[in-house]
């Protein structure tokens, strides 16, 4: 039986889908290997649409109201569809941060955003998260939570034995990946950095897309050699982004640093999944984030959140080649075995069958 789902997924300003919509819902839902088992649609909004299944994307709308909510939810019961709500942060108990919109700064989340997302989980007939840990906690709201890790598209990616290892040259380029938004964690091992940095002067160079929320952090990166890539206008929107990040960048070690918090605690490791589609060997904090799947010197490196810790980790993937390829193999190994939705697709379709979205429809 064949489910039908709509999907109304998170967008900005210019109704473009976020990365995290592209990631966990329209790639996965859309994909070849379960297309006789799912039929996706997709919008800005919902109108009573013949569905199985309606899923709304974490805050949806920037302008996201609880009433604007419950218009969705009651669309869907009248249509007779299930109802679906998709997380992949602690967003509900995300304090307020100012965020810059076409080059304005506004708050994010604000309380409409969170009154409308605890409707939510509390209305949803189940409840998709990203992690165990994101799901122990909202647990309370509603009890019928199903985990889909995330996983990348091998449509989007190069093929395993076109991943490089490394750079290939006399220079070591240590890279970061992240949003703005982890800024702090970018912070958190600049002192590492630097002291990797005096000590292999000229042997190293950092390579960092994104993550620099304030002057502050990117004017003490400047103190260090440091290249900040930046994908053409056209790459911007996710599935062109990851093409573009994992054939242009070649990293012999990335790092993932994430700071300790309760809404960390929920974070997944798509980082460590984007390095490993580089072929990049990983040092990753040994939080519960990367520490599910991250093996501390097989798939990766684990160190604790100190600067100790961070320059040891370094100094001995910089001076042992065949340790970063060792672990750049293995990660590659995990990433195409474990984590592409060549592999793991049929979890949303498993999914939507879990919470009746298969009505007999052909």
């Amino acid at each position: 039986m064949r489910s039908n789902a709509f999907v109304l997924y998170e967008h900005d300003v210019a109704y473009r889908p976020h990365a995290s919509a592209y990631l966990r819902l329209l790639r996965p839902l859309a994909h070849p290997s379960i297309s006789d088992l799912v039929a996706m649609d997709q919008g800005l909004t919902y109108r009573q649409e013949d569905t199985d299944v309606v899923i709304l994307d974490r805050f949806w709308r920037p302008d996201v109201t609880r009433e604007k909510a419950e218009a969705v939810v009651e669309r869907a019961r009248r249509a007779g569809a299930r109802f679906v709500y998709a997380v992949d942060d602690d967003l509900l108990n995300l304090p307020t941060r100012i965020t810059n919109v076409a080059g304005v700064g506004v708050q994010w989340p604000t309380d409409d955003h969170r009154q409308a997302m605890a409707f939510l989980l509390g209305e949803a007939d189940a409840v998709w998260v990203t992690t165990h840990p994101l799901r122990d906690r909202y647990l309370a709201l509603n009890p019928s939570i199903t985990v889909l890790p995330n996983c990348l598209d091998e449509g989007l990616l190069p093929l395993p034995r076109r991943a490089g290892v490394g750079t290939g040259n006399e220079e070591l380029v240590i890279g970061y990946m992240g949003t703005p938004t982890h800024d702090s964690d970018l912070r958190m091992v600049l002192p590492a950095l630097r002291e990797v940095c005096s000590r292999h002067m000229g042997q190293v160079v950092l390579e960092i897309i994104g993550g620099t929320a304030s002057a502050e952090t990117r004017g003490e990166l400047r103190e260090l050699p440091v290249r900040f890539p930046v994908p053409p206008p056209i790459d911007h929107e996710y599935p062109f982004f990851l093409m573009w990040f994992t054939r242009a960048r070649r990293w012999d070690v990335a790092i993932a640093p994430l700071g300790e918090s309760d809404f960390n605690e929920c974070k997944s490791d798509i980082k460590f999944l984007d390095y490993a589609a580089i072929g990049a060997a990983s040092v990753c904090s040994r939080v519960p984030a990367y520490e599910r799947t991250v093996h501390h010197r097989g798939t990766g490196m684990l160190v604790e959140n100190s600067v100790d810790a961070w320059v040891g980790a370094l100094d001995e993937l910089l001076a042992d080649a065949d340790l970063r390829k060792s672990i750049s193999t293995e990660a590659m190994r995990y990433l195409h075995t474990e984590r592409t939705l060549a592999r793991r697709a049929s979890d949303w379709s498993s999914a939507l069958v879990a919470v009746g979205g298969a009505r007999g429809r052909r």
